[in-house]
């Protein structure tokens, strides 16, 4: 009976770790942002494909992570898609992998970390007029504003998400065969 009762309590506790992916792996989502949303999301501009190829940095407080992007054809239809990857601020490594597709100007993907858990990734751009804030100091792409959203599956509006400017470090990034799997 004990045994059944452990059991039961490990697979309550093991769902509850794959609902929040932030609780379960720390680098993945910042934890927690009470910040006020201040991005006019009506005002989202056409997303700059031509410019978005690359490896583009977040932070927030004490997390910092990286996020590389690559546009890649659809094989079926040859519309355009986008590798993502995010990687650890401090070891470099590869920390979960998606494809993004547009969706009225903004890139939508489903991310899934090298631990299993998945996670919803948004990207939208604004133009430098519409942006309460100005892009980021250091920032190599001065074109327009670009926001990453990120947040739960279950995330239906974007004031369950926590959004972070993003600030683009490198063009030249290039796409390793190093993945999660190879951890």
């Amino acid at each position: 009976m004990l045994r059944h009762i452990l059991l039961a309590a490990l697979l309550i506790f093991s769902s509850v770790g794959h609902a929040n992916p932030s609780q379960e792996e720390g680098g993945i989502i910042p934890t927690g942002d009470n910040r006020p949303i201040p991005w006019p999301w009506s005002a989202a501009q056409p997303f700059p494909w031509d410019d978005i190829q690359g490896l583009w940095r977040v932070e927030q407080d004490d997390y910092v992570s990286y996020f590389a992007f690559k546009v890649v054809k659809e094989k079926t239809s040859g519309g355009r898609q986008l590798m993502v990857r995010q990687i650890d601020g401090e070891t470099r490594r590869v920390l979960a992998e998606g494809v993004g597709f547009e969706r009225e100007k903004i890139i939508l993907a489903q991310m899934t970390s090298c631990g299993g858990s998945t996670y919803r990734l948004k990207l939208t751009s604004f133009n430098l007029e519409n942006s309460p804030q100005p892009p980021g100091l250091g920032n190599l792409y001065k074109n327009s504003v670009m926001v990453l959203s990120l947040g739960s599956l279950e995330a239906r509006t974007t004031s369950e998400m926590i959004h972070l400017q993003l600030s683009k470090v490198s063009s030249r990034f290039r796409f390793s065969h190093e993945t999660c799997v190879s951890h």
